[in-house]
This record gives C-alpha cells, sequence and structure tokens, in this order.
C-alpha cells in the first residue's frame, strides 16, 4: 500500500532526523547493547557502525532472540543477532518530507539517511513521523473536524480550512502502528485508528458505554496527572498499565498532547501508545536469567568452541569456588582440565552425528592446586546456530568427589551390606522373563510382609499373579512389560495376604543381560507400603475436606455480602427519614418506619441465628432432647403461627393457604421440639417463598410401618433436576430463584436436624408444578428405647 502525502511537501526534513541517533561498534556484546537500551529514556534500536557506514540495526526482538537461545549474553556479539536488512535514503535524494511519511507509512521501520559517500547523516523512526504530525497538525483539528472524523471522507465545513491536510493526518494515523486515539476532554473516545481495536479490543461506541479511555487505565492517578497537564496546554509522556478487553494487563510508552480549536481553546486530546509490553517481559527474563545463574548451586561453565583454543568464557561462582583457583585462573583461556573436557565432548561427538546431540553427561577428575583429587559430572548441553553448527557448550557440574570416595568403601563393605539386604524388610526376588513371570528366588522375610513362606511362593509358577487384586492385574502386567525397553521399571499394586486382606505392595524391577545383551532374568524387591498409602488416602480426604470448606466460606461470604445489605440498606435509609422529618411526620409515618426497621432486624436476626445454628450442628454440639409431644397440636400451633405472621406482614403472600392433613386427632411420639420447628419452619417458609399468590400449602401427618411421615407439597416453582444433588449443600440456591432472596442455609438445616433425629428426607418436584417434601422420623428415639404411644 501506498500512501500519499503531498500535504507535507512544503515541510522541513530537519523535523524528522535525528542526526544523533544511538550508535555501537560492531564488537560490541549483546549485554552491553540491552543495557544501552534499557537506559533513560529507553532506545528502540542502536545501529551498528564501521568507518560512519551502518552494517545493521540491532532491536529489542533482536535480544530477545538471543535470550531464547540461552546463549552467554556478555560473549556474544550484536553482529551475530542484528537485521542486515536495512532501509537507506540519500540525503540529496530527497526532495520533501512526503516521501520519508510514505515509507514509515509502509515498513513501520527505521529509515537511515546517509550522504552521498554512504556514510551515517542520521535517522528517521516512526516516532519521530507520528510525533512530527502530532506537534504540525493539532491545530488544524477543530471541533468540527473532530467530530466528523470517523466519516468515512472528511466534508467541508467552515472550520476545516484545509480537508486535503486533514485526510492525509488520517491515513498517517490509520498506517501506524501504534495505538492512536482522540477523545474529547472528559475521556470519551471519538477517533481511533485500526491498531488501537487490535490491541485493546474496543471500538469507541463499546469503550464510550463503560467510561471512555479512563476505563483502561489501571493507574487513575496517572490518568488525573494526564489531565492536569493537558489542561495547562503541556504534553505528557509516561509508562503505564493498561487492561484490554481480554482483561490482561498490557504496558505502554504513552504520549499525549492537547487539541486546541481555532480560539486556542483546548477541545480534546490525542494519544499515541506505543506497546512496550513484549520488550519489558524481555528485560525481566534476562534479570531472571542471569540471577539464575550466578546464585545457581551448581557450578555452570560455558566453552566457545568457534576459537581454537576453546576457552571457557564464563565460570559462575559456585563453578569458581569448587573447584578451586585452577579452574579460575583459565577463564578466557585453554588449559588441561578444559583439553579433558573437551575431549570428552569430541568423543562424544564421534558416537552420534552432531545435529542428534541433546546432551550428555561426562565423569572427570581434576587435582587442585594443593593436590586434591576432585570428580565432578559434568551435563553438557550443546549450542547451535542457525546454521546448525555447535557454536558454544554449556556445563552443569555436579561436585560428585564424596560420592566417588565412598565407591571404594561401598566395595569393601559389600558382604556386610548383603547381609543387611537379606535381613531388612526389602524382599529381594528374581523372575523368569515368560508370561508368567514365575518366581525363581524370593527372600525369607517375605513371611513377614505377606504371610506366605518362601516355599510356597516357588512351588506355585502362577503363585504371585494369581495373589494381585484383580483390578491391578493387568496393570502390574503393563507396567512389568516395560522393564524390557527401560531397563528398570517400578509399580505399586494390592496383594492379598494370608489373613485375607489386601496389602499394599512396592515393587521395583530391573533386567538382567548377558553380554550379548540377551535378556536372562528379571530381579528386583518389593516393600510393603500399606502405612502409606493409608497416610496418601488420608492426606487426600483432608485436602479435600479444605477444599470443601474454603468454598462453603466462599458462599458464606457471597450470601452474607448479598443478605445484609438489603435490611441494612433499609434500616439506614428509614433511620434517616425519621431523623430528618420526624418533626413533620404523624404517628402513623412514623410507625411505618420504625415497622420496616423492625422488620429488617428480624430478617438479620434470623440470618444470624441460621449461620449460628448451622455452626453448631456443624461442630456436632447439637443434640436432640426428645420429649412428648402432640404431633398434631404440633402442627396446627406451627400453620397457626405462619398465618399470624403472614397477617401481620411478617411473612410475604398472605393469600397463600396452609391445610393439614391427618387422619388422627392426637399422635403422641417423643421429639426434639425445637429441631422440629427448625424443619418445618424452614420447608413451609420455602414453599411461601417460592409459591405463587392464591396457591395452597398441604401439611400431611400420618404413620407407617412405625414412622411418623410428614409430607409438606407446594404448588411453586419447582425444584430443576440438576439442583437435586446439591439440594441439601450449605449456600447452595437453585438456578430458577431469580430475585427471590434466601441464603440457602434453610434446607442444609432441615437435613441436619433430621439427621440428628435419625430420619430421613426425600423430595420430588417438578418445574412450574410444584415440590414435596417427605420427611421419616422414628416414633419413638431409638436411643431412649421408649414405647410407642398413638392416641386416636
Amino acid at each position: 500500500m501506498q500512501t500519499a502525502f503531498r500535504a507535507f511537501s512544503s515541510l522541513l526534513l530537519e523535523n524528522l532526523i535525528d542526526y544523533a541517533p544511538a550508535t555501537v561498534g560492531k564488537e560490541t556484546t549483546v549485554w552491553d547493547a540491552i543495557g544501552l537500551m534499557d537506559g533513560q529514556p529507553p532506545i528502540e534500536n542502536l545501529l551498528v557502525v564501521e568507518n560512519w557506514r551502518v552494517v545493521g540495526v540491532f532491536s529489542w526482538q533482536d535480544a530477545l532472540r538471543v535470550v531464547k537461545s540461552q546463549l552467554n549474553l556478555k560473549e556474544s556479539k550484536i553482529t551475530e543477532f542484528m537485521n542486515n536488512s536495512v532501509i537507506k535514503i540519500k540525503y540529496s535524494q530527497i526532495q520533501d518530507t512526503a516521501s520519508i511519511l510514505n515509507i514509515i507509512a509502509d515498513t513501520q521501520e527505521t529509515v537511515l539517511v546517509e550522504d552521498e559517500k554512504g556514510q551515517l547523516v542520521g535517522s528517521i523512526n516512526r516516532e519521530a513521523v507520528n510525533g512530527f504530525l502530532l506537534q504540525n497538525y493539532q491545530s488544524q483539528i477543530t471541533r468540527s473536524s473532530i467530530i466528523n472524523y470517523t466519516e468515512q471522507e472528511v466534508k467541508p465545513t467552515e472550520e476545516t480550512n484545509n480537508i486535503d491536510t486533514v485526510n492525509y493526518f488520517r491515513q498517517a494515523l490509520e498506517n501506524s502502528s501504534e495505538a492512536i486515539v482522540i477523545t474529547d476532554i472528559t475521556g470519551q473516545a471519538i477517533y481511533h485508528n485500526s491498531s488501537f481495536i487490535q490491541i485493546f479490543g474496543y471500538v469507541a461506541e463499546e469503550l464510550n458505554v463503560l467510561g471512555g479511555i479512563p476505563f483502561l487505565w489501571e493507574n487513575q492517578y496517572q490518568y488525573e496527572e494526564l489531565l492536569a497537564n493537558i489542561e495547562q496546554g503541556k504534553s505528557w509522556r509516561h509508562k503505564v498499565e493498561m487492561t484490554n478487553h481480554k482483561g490482561d494487563i498490557l504496558h505502554f510508552d504513552v504520549r499525549t498532547d492537547a487539541i486546541k480549536d481555532v480560539t486556542n481553546e483546548i477541545i480534546g486530546m490525542i494519544s499515541i501508545y506505543t506497546n512496550i509490553t513484549e520488550s519489558l517481559k524481555m528485560q525481566q527474563a534476562l534479570q531472571l536469567k542471569n540471577t539464575g545463574f550466578e546464585a545457581s548451586h551448581n557450578g555452570i561453565i560455558i566453552f566457545d568452541v568457534r576459537l581454537a583454543s576453546k576457552p571457557i568464557i564464563f565460570a559462575n561462582p559456585e563453578f569458581q569456588r569448587t573447584c578451586d583457583e585452577s579452574i579460575s585462573q583459565g577463564l578466557g583461556f585453554k588449559n588441561s582440565f578444559v583439553e579433558n573436557i573437551i575431549f570428552e565432548i569430541n568423543t562424544l561427538l564421534k558416537s552420534c552425528h552432531y545435529s542428534y546431540l541433546k546432551y550428555s553427561n561426562i565423569i572427570l577428575r581434576n587435582y587442585c592446586e594443593d593436590g586434591r583429587e576432585m570428580w565432578y559430572q559434568f551435563s553438557v548441553s550443546p549450542i547451535f546456530n542457525s546454521d546448525r553448527k555447535i557454536t558454544h557448550y554449556i556445563c552443569i557440574q555436579t561436585d560428585i568427589t564424596k560420592h566417588k570416595q565412598t565407591e571404594m568403601s561401598l566395595l569393601i563393605t559389600q558382604e556386610k551390606l548383603q547381609h543387611m539386604l537379606f535381613s531388612s524388610t526389602g524382599v529381594i526376588y528374581s523372575s523368569e522373563i515368560h508370561e508368567d513371570y514365575a518366581v525363581t528366588f524370593i527372600s525369607d522375610n517375605i513371611v513377614d510382609i505377606t504371610g506366605y513362606q518362601a516355599e510356597d511362593i516357588l512351588c506355585d509358577s502362577n503363585f504371585w499373579l494369581s495373589h494381585i487384586h484383580p483390578d491391578d492385574v493387568e496393570l502390574y502386567l503393563v507396567e512389568l512389560q516395560k522393564v524390557f525397553t527401560q531397563q528398570k521399571v517400578s509399580i505399586e499394586y494390592r496383594f492379598l495376604h494370608e489373613n485375607g486382606n489386601y496389602i499394599w505392595i512396592y515393587e521395583q524391577s530391573k533386567l538382567i543381560k548377558d553380554n550379548s545383551g540377551n535378556a536372562l532374568e528379571i530381579i528386583g524387591y518389593r516393600i510393603e507400603i500399606t502405612e502409606r498409602k493409608n497416610l496418601e488416602q488420608d492426606l487426600q480426604q483432608t485436602l479435600e475436606k479444605e477444599k470443601e470448606l474454603n468454598e462453603l466460606k466462599s458462599r458464606f461470604i457471597s450470601m452474607a455480602s448479598h443478605e445484609f445489605r438489603t435490611p441494612l440498606s433499609t434500616i439506614l435509609s428509614s433511620s434517616e427519614l425519621l431523623e430528618n422529618y420526624h418533626h413533620k411526620w404523624d404517628d402513623q409515618k412514623k410507625l411505618k418506619h420504625f415497622n420496616r426497621i423492625n422488620k429488617a432486624v428480624q430478617h438479620m436476626n434470623s440470618l444470624l441465628n441460621d449461620v449460628l445454628f448451622i455452626g453448631k450442628i456443624e461442630a456436632d454440639k447439637v443434640d436432640s432432647k426428645p420429649q412428648e409431644l402432640d404431633l398434631v397440636e404440633f402442627s396446627n400451633q406451627l400453620i397457626e403461627d405462619v398465618q399470624i405472621n403472614q397477617k401481620t406482614n411478617l411473612l410475604d403472600k398472605a393469600d397463600i393457604k396452609l391445610n393439614l392433613v391427618t387422619n388422627y386427632e392426637s399422635l403422641i411420639g417423643y421429639f426434639d421440639e425445637k429441631l422440629l420447628a427448625h424443619i418445618f419452619n424452614n420447608l413451609i417458609s420455602n414453599a411461601i417463598k417460592y409459591s405463587r399468590s392464591g396457591s395452597t400449602i398441604t401439611l400431611t401427618l400420618d404413620v407407617r410401618n412405625s414412622q411418623i411421615l410428614f409430607e409438606i407439597q407446594d404448588e411453586g416453582i419447582g425444584i430443576p433436576p440438576e439442583d437435586l444433588p446439591s439440594l441439601f449443600d450449605s449456600f447452595h440456591r437453585c438456578k430458577n430463584v431469580g430475585n427471590i432472596p434466601g441464603t440457602g442455609l434453610g434446607l442444609s438445616i432441615v437435613k441436619k436436624c433430621i439427621d440428628v433425629l435419625q430420619g430421613d428426607i426425600e423430595v420430588s418436584s417438578e418445574v412450574g408444578v410444584g415440590t414435596k417434601f417427605t420427611i421419616k422420623l422414628p416414633l419413638v428415639n431409638k436411643d431412649l428405647e421408649l414405647e410407642k404411644h398413638i392416641a386416636l
């Protein structure tokens, strides 16, 4: 796409050229280059020059490639990673600024300006062009042109003096890779370019509904600082954090300038947002990488194999500390220890094609200056350049001197260890390599683990497999088969003990081969891990319980914040009205607000009582204290209390009918009256709450199979099937309750009270038709062993 900027033909080139760009030589390291670019203010890229001729450009993207390659930043030269494709323009060939604008708009890259000898004159980057456009054309964007800026074509108005200029300015903004936005003085977006949409994911209409540009800013104090500068007619530039439509926090270098009309009144702002998120991440990655190298507890060294001497070019403090002076003095040149490492590496290269070499371990011996013998294991990883040639080796060193020193002791004490092995709790065994893996040897201590004698197992080739838990046999065979490819495998499974119980066995097996590589037998050891498995199971249950408690806590906080807000608002509102207008109101109006406060307080008190009761019953602090109780009388009194509450407006929907259906005039049992009250008050309250006005709620009382049977049937909204499994969980509310208030505690209290009474509850429901709860309670408490007594 070629963008024509003929409207700028009279502008001077000197306004765009940076005659003192940041330059470095070809020998500059990546480490030093990043240090320069990370200064204040930060530099977007460095020009690499030789005899004042530009040979390349090194940018943050190039630095990121170095980090990903894991090369030593202090030794790598920027010439290995710089961009050699540079756009150059002769100074004498540029007649006006329009040429530069066309190139910047099309490439979005830095343009170099050279003299006739090819030597550097200066550079022009996209930031300079954007700043130049803002500086020279802010005054041409009047209130009318801003309002019409989002039109497909800018049309002549009385306030638009140069339509071509505004149109070309708009083309420049649209072709910019930076996010550019024009707002009014309140932050409402009037125009933004396509890059703004790509970065933030909002168009002006969506963003303005959310509050405009300030909605995107993480730090509102910074935005207020910006406004203060703009109101004074000053430019503002700073690094800020902003949020896109996905919720990601991005980092930007923001420049904002005021827009003034022909009367010099500030009517808006124009801002350029340069996304510096990736460069910040890269800087943090660089810092972490080098901090990790320096702080590592393992020695780390890097060899440069491009040089003939293959010197050590980096050694962290831990490597130098463990290797004494002999290694630290070798930095930068070859010594005998380095030669040994290079020899081993070359041996590795000969054994396989270098392009397939990933990493290897080598073990070397070295003598310190004081004569001490040191043993090291090196994990060697090659580093390849873009041509798949090895340029460096990174070696992570582990001091295994103590390990080597103990090898001799291990050999000397082999007989002792052999004796200890056979007398330990671990069982040594060997088996055939055929399908049934018949045991050919097993140590006598197998009886301590399984209860079986070694002879029992050796006499039956299928003994071991036949005693593995049926659910674990397939897993055992699959895992053991891997010994032929992995040489060593570990398996955990259940095994039938002689006492008839299953125990857990941990088995580690290894394949033994002859000198020709032919498989001979499988050897290994087995230990009992039943106790460990039980502990793991207990831990898992504890973690699940903790998760459940955390979820319960979250639901409680959500419920409390929602359910307490309404009564508190009612109390606050009525109390303020009484305070301000009590002298103007009559007693009836005052009483109305006192009743509102009283009802809100009672509602909050009920919520707190429910929460406290749930806490007590969860802590097993609620016991059943049964007393003789006439259930018919209890049910009639319960319905009467509910009807009174309806009439006094303590319960809504006063026109709902409550009926008691029973064949008994009196029904005597032994129950805890308070627990029954908790059960039926919650069930009836829910039935009223979720039923339509004018509907009927039926309470049925009966006796079946020495059990009291209560049924509460309503004609309410019903319970969705997917909510039934969680119906009695604390703070659970069905998805179809809508705006009907509630805590989600009622049915949880009902279930826990029924559990205390050793009863059972069932529920059947159909959405839109109604719900029926059936409660079954033992007529006589089993613990009291009282006789049944039914009064007909």
